[in-house]
């Protein structure tokens, strides 16, 4: 991953987290029209990887640059729990 910075970070977080929001009030504000298809079996059940993948990529992506903005670093190698 490149380096963004950290006005650039914050920028990608809040899109990101944007988009998951939009996301989800999309399912939710259709609830009934998802588990109508969704529940349908048979070839439905690719729709319904197809938003789980999507919906892991976008949560994934918000949580990576909240991580970055909020400034957690892994340890180093010769950090303390050696």
């Amino acid at each position: 991953m490149t380096y963004v910075g950290r006005t650039g970070s914050i920028r990608q977080m809040v899109f990101w987290g944007l988009a998951s929001l939009v996301l989800y009030l999309a399912v939710f504000m259709n609830q009934q029209a998802v588990t109508d298809y969704f529940t349908r079996g048979g070839l439905y059940a690719v729709p319904v990887i197809v938003t789980a993948l999507v919906f892991s990529f976008v949560h994934g992506a918000f949580a990576n640059y909240l991580i970055e903005v909020i400034g957690f670093k892994p340890l180093s190698k010769g950090g303390p729990l050696k």
